[in-house]
């Protein structure tokens, strides 16, 4: 046997060894952090004639970890060094709802059998995926699955993933007959009669939230900060959140727990925002303002707001995105206190997002949309310094979590997606051949090299477009075809900053143009059909659910 066969076993065994020590030892906890519409993406210039969503003339920035030099973020940074960066990280549909059903569940959004999702995608018809997917009352996910495993289970922040239903009631009457508090859209929190409905209000989401398999909620916003419905509470609260975290971890004894805290930053009104010199939806909002209405309870777990922009620029960062190094302390306060209750060693730390936005890549199947920030830090369980670079999607981290906590994935509901503790342990093989993604009419497959787009429409539409009926769509901008999704606002953004958005079919050399502006469908005739051949693969596994030629 030569010397390089040799090595080669060693190193074999060696890898074998750490993996079998990954599922021996204690079930860790996990802390699974979420932020909202934070790209991966490094912006490469602000181009002064865009406006993007909400009227910002910036983009939403990624963490240091990803290379972005204008941020100050070290704390996560830290984490991201000493865990595993996952450098080709994917969510499987680039908008909230969809995406956030598929972190929760470990299925593509369009396998979502939600009373919402139902009534307007009935079996035998397209579905239309967007903010309209929900979790089911009655069907498995993952945080059922580990109470079952024994794991105490919690939910901070943003939802958006429950019972939509309730969260676009504004008559009156109908929101007092769901069991919710009504008030005016510019009433004020202070008020005790109005702050009182407020509280009611998020406690009844905390309540709600619990039936979908969580033991403790707190902290909670049903949806974005708009369906609040008030005008003073459309800001953002870090420390608000973060303080119920702490008190999750608190309450849940040692181990094993989980912890589903999802962000409200960056998403719309963008925490960069400025109103007269001040960030008026980030870090110079009111502090007292929360989705529970007006708290009075100092935050002693975060440095102060001004403390934190002075430091930021300081370190001579650009200020508009001091919210990150905010957001960076809240991860931080977690880490002390898992440090301080002793589990700290053998907790995974996920931290990611639920899509991007870069250029409006939102509710769109491009890079901007799809690609996030991922890293994972387990003391106990991966190496430092470790990167993956092979591509991981959204759906993979129920099979993840299930596996860590010790649950017989074969004998779950099945699952979309695959279990990445070898990845963890240190394996580099590619876990997935190609990736899958829904998003509106649009569909798509990603290999490591290649990307293909279809975009199709129902009869009623393809009837419309024959007839040259055209469309109006957001600030009366008329176009041919439909937006992929209803919201027209999304829609209208996505198609202006994508100029390829509308083209029924779309291919890119993933290699020599990263940034889509190339479609070379119609050069690469080969290419496209081994595509397509992988599309029609991942559509025919949803039953009636017709997509164009591709499955009748």
């Amino acid at each position: 046997m030569n010397l390089f066969n040799k090595i080669r076993i060693i190193l074999v065994a060696f890898l074998a060894l750490h993996l079998i020590k990954i599922h021996a030892q204690k079930r860790p906890n996990i802390v699974f952090i979420l932020t909202d519409d934070q790209s991966c993406i490094v912006p490469k210039n602000k181009d002064p004639n865009i406006t993007y969503l909400d009227g910002e003339k910036t983009q939403s920035h990624p963490f240091g970890f990803n290379g972005d030099k204008e941020v100050y973020t070290p704390i996560i940074d830290g984490l991201a060094a000493d865990g595993m960066i996952f450098n080709s990280a994917y969510v499987s549909s680039s908008v909230c709802s969809p995406s956030r059903y598929s972190i929760l569940s470990g299925r593509y959004a369009g396998r979502s059998e939600g009373a919402s999702f139902m009534r307007s995608h009935p079996y035998g018809t397209m579905t239309r995926v967007e903010n309209n997917t929900e979790l089911e009352i009655k069907r498995e996910n993952l945080a059922k699955l580990l109470q079952k495993a024994g794991y105490t289970t919690g939910f901070v922040g943003k939802s958006h993933v429950m019972d939509h239903h309730l969260l676009n009631l504004r008559n009156a009457e109908k929101i007092e007959k769901a069991g919710l508090k009504p008030f005016a859209k510019d009433a004020d929190p202070n008020d005790p009669t109005i702050n009182k409905k407020m509280q009611h209000n998020h406690d009844f989401w905390s309540k709600k939230i619990k039936e979908y398999g969580f033991d403790y909620t707190n902290g909670v916003y049903a949806a974005n900060l708009k369906e609040l419905w008030n005008d003073a509470l459309n800001v953002h609260n870090v420390e608000w959140k973060n303080k119920a975290a702490l008190e999750f971890i608190d309450k849940a004894g040692k181990e094993p727990f989980f912890l589903y805290y999802s962000e409200t930053v960056p998403h719309g009104p963008a925490p960069w925002v400025k109103k007269k010199g001040k960030y008026v939806y980030g870090l110079d909002a009111d502090a007292k303002y929360t989705s529970k209405g007006v708290v009075t309870e100092p935050f002693k777990n975060m440095p102060e707001r001004d403390a934190i922009l002075k430091e930021v620029i300081a370190q001579g960062k650009d200020p508009d995105h001091a919210w990150l190094r905010w957001f960076d302390y809240a991860v931080g306060a977690l880490v002390k206190k898992l440090k301080e209750k002793g589990v700290y060693e053998n907790t995974l730390i996920v931290l990611t997002s639920d899509h991007g936005n870069y250029n409006l890549g939102k509710t769109t199947i491009y890079e901007g949309g799809i690609k996030v920030p991922l890293m994972m830090h387990w003391p106990k369980g991966i190496k430092p310094n470790s990167t993956y670079d092979e591509m991981v999607q959204n759906i993979d981290f129920t099979p993840t979590f299930l596996d860590l906590a010790g649950v017989n994935l074969s004998k779950v509901d099945p699952l979309d997606g695959v279990s990445l503790a070898n990845v963890l342990g240190g394996d580099k093989q590619a876990v997935h051949e190609y990736l899958f993604f829904e998003m509106g009419y649009a569909r798509g497959v990603r290999t490591k090299d290649w990307k293909y787009i279809a975009v199709r429409y129902p009869e009623k539409d393809i009837k419309k477009i024959k007839k040259g009926i055209p469309y109006k769509g957001y600030k009366g901008h008329v176009h041919k075809y439909p937006y992929y999704t209803r919201n027209g606002h999304l829609g209208y953004h996505a198609s202006k900053l994508n100029p390829l958005y509308f083209d029924a079919d779309q291919l890119f050399d993933m290699n020599n143009d990263e940034e889509e502006k190339k479609n070379i469908y119609k050069q690469n005739p080969k290419k496209v059909k081994e595509l397509k051949q992988l599309l029609v693969k991942s559509l025919k596994t949803f039953p009636s659910r017709p997509y164009g030629e591709f499955v009748k």
